[in-house]
């Protein structure tokens, strides 16, 4: 339950973020980069805040931290 919990607390942060970019007029771009993030990705996940490429960066230092 503890586990779901914190799913969910995760998932309303990132909406949260995502609403919060919409009215700062910087929805769509990376947290990290800057650079516009793909409309694909957007379309499958509104609430991404990184690039694919920057995604990707951050799984492999992720990965490679543990």
């Amino acid at each position: 339950r503890l586990a779901l919990e914190k799913k969910l607390r995760d998932a309303l942060a990132e909406i949260e973020h995502a609403l919060q970019k919409c009215e700062a007029g910087t929805y769509g771009l990376c947290d990290s980069c800057g650079q516009p993030i793909g409309q694909a990705r957007l379309e499958a996940l509104p609430q991404a805040n990184l690039c694919l490429r920057c995604k990707v960066r951050q799984a492999s230092e992720t990965k490679g931290a543990r």
